[in-house]
């Protein structure tokens, strides 16, 4: 998938060597050596590994060794929001050290507690039974809930992140990447234009968490015990969180940029309607949908387009393939219709 893509990074093993054991032993209860350390699969925008101590495993997470910039791969962040949020009702793992100092493994991180459970990508949570699929979306629609009614000034996060309107800062964000990538298919870019306009002021602020999906979320048996993958987290509109967790509603089952739902039977599989699990969420916050939700609706799928955009240019040095330009205008075909519009003629040319 492009987002797998999009999120691997240097997970080459590092070496623990006696100068680091002796931190960990000193600094974490418990933790003694000889000590092996292994990487996740799957690949994270922050490297992740197994470390394996006498009897114990913990999780050590790094920034990536060769980071492009000094404000990418902030995991001082990771660490600050998942401090905040310990003992809040959302399950995070524990923080158990950060180590800001590069000489001990390369590159700056933090170890937390290894939490039980599996994050599975198809939002279909296919190995599950209907009812604990039902479960599992109902318990992530609580704890994204949970997570907004959380006041940032309260768990310490004022200041936490960007200033200033977040839907304007993200389209500004995502669209400014597409043009400095060049290549856009016109359906984007007019996704793009009518977003521009419509795209609804933030009226609320809450901790957001940035990537809300069943991919970063740890569960057993539907029971959810951890949310992970804190990188984007900020204070931003709620609201733009819950219109990402129901994506894949809007994308193809067969979709190659993420799974999605769209043509997935609800009643027999055990997946609630959308528009019941945005009610949940809105009884649960006390409030009702937005307005402009369709926006939100769009601008969520523009958003994955962008990302999708900025990988394919990576992968083909600007030049799009047909099938990569059939994938982005899909998207934006949805978020058009989702904004009651009608996709350009002539799509197939590149802008």
């Amino acid at each position: 998938m492009v987002q797998q893509a999009e999120r691997a990074a240097d997970s080459t093993p590092r070496e623990i060597d006696a100068r680091l054991t002796e931190l960990l032993e000193t600094c974490v209860e418990g933790l003694r050596g000889p000590l092996t350390i292994r990487a996740l699969t799957g690949g994270r925008s922050n490297p992740t590994f197994l470390l394996y101590a006498q009897g114990r495993c913990f999780v050590l997470r790094s920034r990536p060794t060769a980071a492009s910039s000094p404000s990418a791969h902030r995991i001082d962040r990771e660490v600050r929001v998942l401090q905040a949020l310990e003992g809040s009702g959302v399950p995070v793992p524990r923080v158990l050290l950060h180590v800001a100092d590069t000489s001990y493994f390369g590159a700056p991180f933090y170890l937390m507690t290894l939490v039980d459970g599996e994050a599975i990508e198809d939002p279909a949570l296919p190995d599950l039974a209907a009812s604990l699929r039902t479960r599992a979306y109902h318990r992530a629609i609580d704890i994204l809930a949970s997570l907004h009614k959380l006041p940032p000034d309260a768990i310490g996060l004022a200041g936490f992140g960007g200033q200033g309107d977040y839907n304007a800062r993200q389209f500004t964000r995502w669209s400014g990447q597409m043009a400095s990538d060049g290549c856009v298919p016109p359906a984007l870019l007019e996704l793009g234009s009518v977003l521009s306009r419509t795209l609804p002021r933030q009226t609320r602020t809450s901790v957001v968490h940035g990537d809300y999906r069943f991919g970063n979320l740890l569960q057993s048996d539907g029971k959810i015990s951890a949310v992970l993958d804190w990188e984007l987290s900020t204070l931003g509109d709620p609201f733009a969180d819950l219109a990402y967790f129901l994506l894949p509603f809007d994308l193809p089952r067969g979709g190659q940029i993420l799974p999605g739902l769209a043509d997935t039977s609800f009643a027999r599989g055990g997946i609630p309607e959308p528009a019941t699990l945005a009610a949940r969420y809105c009884k649960a916050i006390g409030l009702p949908l937005p307005p402009g939700w369709a926006a939100y609706c769009a601008f969520a799928l523009y958003r994955t387009a962008a990302i999708a955009h900025g990988v394919f240019h990576r992968q083909t040095a600007g030049s799009l393939t047909a099938d990569q330009v059939r994938q982005l205008d899909e998207l934006a075909e949805t978020g058009l219709a989702r904004l009651g519009r009608t996709p350009p003629t002539g799509k197939d040319d590149i802008a």
